[in-house]
């Protein structure tokens, strides 16, 4: 079967969370230290913004939310990420709460600076914990960003159409965009990061959602990064290790990672995702650890995005 490699360098089961296009712009918005309730985007319809509109898209049928706890969650999270480099501009950022689907218990967080994305979160309910933190980001080009979803229907000369969008979180490497056009004969998968168009037109190329990763981060006042690390990525296809190569020593383990992103040597990360169909390979860039134990691995995917150790370790191989 051919392989599709996607560099994504500068490349959840859930239906709730629906872009119904043409529509306006309905998604509530927060700051970072605000703790009123959480108010999420009623369905609409309606006209688009023009491409050069620097607003969201809108999000069509998000089901309305009073979880304070929720609320108080994303603050928190917001609140310990900002004291990072790099995340300083999350201080006063406004967001918004979008839920990924029935029984995913899953949202994403899209936080924004006047007319910029600026970064994310996914966040998932735990029984036990409260909320917890399964993967960020920042910059530009965030996770389910409405802005890369909108250009991408322009790429493809489907905005014009009427269109559904809806979001599919199953693991932190495949998240998609479901795009069905009203009396087309095929359905459009989008990667939710970068918005490339997938090589697939079927469901049955889906893995099980993952609903009991290890790797989250825990809401608690005492759960903080206790260290973090930050290097410049390698160029993954100016060495084709992960191609024709083996695995680093230590493979998975954070040890060896750390290692290699201290000396400054950081080794590339390969998964082939959805049946063997794409190949993904991911420049290290660093990592942070938190007080609980949890480990981030740091990659430069259009912009930073922080995927658990534990999840990539079931996912791919990290290549010299």
């Amino acid at each position: 079967m051919k392989k599709l490699a996607l560099f994504l360098v500068s490349a959840a089961l859930g239906a709730s969370l629906l872009v119904l296009g043409p529509a306006p712009d309905t998604s509530a918005v927060h700051t970072a230290t605000e703790t009123a309730e959480v108010q999420l985007p009623i369905a609409a319809a309606g006209k688009s913004a023009p491409a050069s509109d620097p607003g969201y898209l809108p999000a069509a049928a998000a089901t309305a939310s009073r979880d304070t706890e929720l609320q108080k969650a994303v603050t928190g999270f917001i609140a310990e990420l900002s004291k990072q480099p790099g995340f300083e501009g999350w201080t006063q950022a406004e967001w918004t709460s979008q839920p990924l689907g029935p029984g995913s218990h899953g949202w994403v967080i899209l936080l924004r600076s006047g007319t910029q994305e600026i970064g994310y979160l996914i966040v998932h309910a735990s029984e036990r914990d409260g909320y917890r933190l399964t993967e960020y980001g920042k910059g530009s080009f965030p996770l389910f960003s409405q802005q890369t979803l909108y250009r991408s229907l322009v790429r493809l000369e489907l905005i014009e159409y009427p269109y559904r969008a809806e979001p599919y979180y199953y693991n932190p490497l495949q998240a998609v965009w479901k795009v069905t056009v009203e009396q087309a004969d095929r359905v459009w998968y989008l990667d939710a990061k970068t918005g490339e168009e997938l090589p697939f037109m079927s469901e049955d190329r889906f893995p099980e959602p993952e609903t009991s990763l290890k790797t989250f981060t825990k809401t608690t006042s005492q759960h903080k990064i206790s260290q973090a690390s930050h290097t410049y990525p390698a160029d993954p296809y100016a060495r084709l290790s992960w191609v024709k190569g083996s695995p680093i020593a230590g493979d998975g383990a954070f040890e060896a990672l750390q290692s290699r992103i201290k000396a400054g040597t950081p080794p590339v990360f390969a998964a082939e995702l959805y049946n063997g169909e794409v190949t993904v390979p991911l420049a290290v860039a660093g990592y942070q650890e938190w007080s609980g134990g949890d480990r981030f691995v740091q990659f430069a995917q259009d912009d930073d995005r922080f995927l658990p150790l534990d999840a990539l370790t079931r996912l791919g191989h990290f290549y010299p």
